[in-house]
């Protein structure tokens, strides 16, 4: 719909995302994609080099935390599927790099179904999470620059616009 030429995603696993949307977008797009799995990181690479898309796409190693700050430009479209418990703490580097009228699409949002129940219905184990994602969720859906719904489609996505 927008038509980006500069791709963010975090969190590429295998690549399947980054390849798909390389693939789709209309228009010639440069991807940066961030994995910190090191087991994946050579599967996204092989991935990228059997669909010819290596030179399309760039994949940087290691923590999001830390290389989000690093990076300089504008992305027309972010993509977040990484930790899920991290998406709150990415949010300010996200919206510096999210240009203006971008759209930002966070994945697995309602964890489940998980995230509308009260925490005290979610496992101990998951507590931490469900905190950080309601947090997610709220600061997406309230912040001054952003135009945000949660389509419950999947898992769940949160698809915000940049004003």
């Amino acid at each position: 719909m927008r038509r980006p030429e500069r791709i963010l995603e975090v969190g590429t696993a295998v690549g399947f995302s980054a390849l798909l949307m390389a693939e789709y977008n209309p228009v010639c797009c440069e991807i940066t994609t961030i994995e910190n799995y090191e087991k994946r990181i050579p599967v996204a690479r092989a991935n990228f080099k059997a669909a010819g898309r290596e030179g399309q796409i760039t994949l940087l190693e290691g923590d999001a935390a830390k290389l989000l700050p690093t990076i300089e430009g504008a992305f027309g479209f972010i993509f977040l599927d990484a930790a899920k418990g991290q998406y709150i703490s990415f949010l300010p580097q996200l919206l510096r790099l999210l240009a203006d009228r971008g759209i930002l699409v966070a994945d697995n949002v309602l964890k489940e179904g998980e995230i509308i129940e009260s925490r005290f219905a979610v496992t101990r184990r998951n507590r931490t999470i469900h905190k950080r994602m309601r947090e997610y969720l709220y600061e997406v859906t309230h912040h001054e620059s952003l135009v945000s719904t949660v389509l419950p489609v999947g898992d769940g996505l949160a698809v915000s616009y940049k004003k």
